[in-house]
């Protein structure tokens, strides 16, 4: 799994949004207080944005991860698999069309997440997080199992720790705490 530092460079040749506007729904925006799961108000459906020209800064920079990273084929499009992958330097989370909550479990996508996991567990590597977003509940998808955060915050954090025996676990920390 690569990471973008520079996601306006590294747009795939020939990849666009087209008619995907998933993103729009899956996504929380800030600015509007809108929770993640729920269409922005803003969003023309299959279009794209009604206030392009003068959307957020968050919207301005973001792209999923279909639209940057090479090695993802056509079935990965937000709008063909139900679910927009993000990057962060933490790990990548697929935030998933809450009308298809199982989309992510599907073939290619469920053992690539376990591979990832995988690869980040592995000695020597930095550790990093693959988590499935539906609204707010969270999932973390680990080499050996899956562990259900359930409602996770927009202020809220996940973090890997060692667990018994050199393992690997997860917490949900709550904003506030440390």
């Amino acid at each position: 799994m690569t990471l973008p530092s520079n996601p306006d460079s590294e747009v795939v040749p020939g990849r666009t949004c087209g008619t995907c506007t998933l993103c729009c729904k899956v996504v929380a925006v800030v600015d509007f207080d809108k929770p993640p799961g729920v269409w922005c108000p803003h969003c023309r459906r299959n279009e794209g944005c009604g206030i392009y020209e003068t959307r957020p800064l968050d919207c301005r920079t973001f792209y999923c991860h279909w639209i940057v990273e090479k090695g993802l084929g056509p079935e990965w499009k937000p709008e063909r698999a139900k679910f927009a992958l993000v990057t962060s330097r933490s790990g990548v989370t697929a935030f998933v069309d809450p009308g298809f909550p199982s989309a992510w479990r599907a073939s290619p996508y469920y053992e690539t997440f376990r591979r990832w996991a995988a690869e980040g567990a592995q000695a020597g590597a930095t550790p990093r997080i693959v988590a499935v977003r539906i609204g707010t509940r969270a999932i973390v998808i680990l080499p050996d199992r899956e562990i259900d955060l359930g409602a996770v915050g927009p202020s809220d954090t996940i973090r890997l720790r060692s667990g018994p025996g050199g393992g690997v676990n997860v917490e949900k920390v709550r904003a506030g705490s440390a």
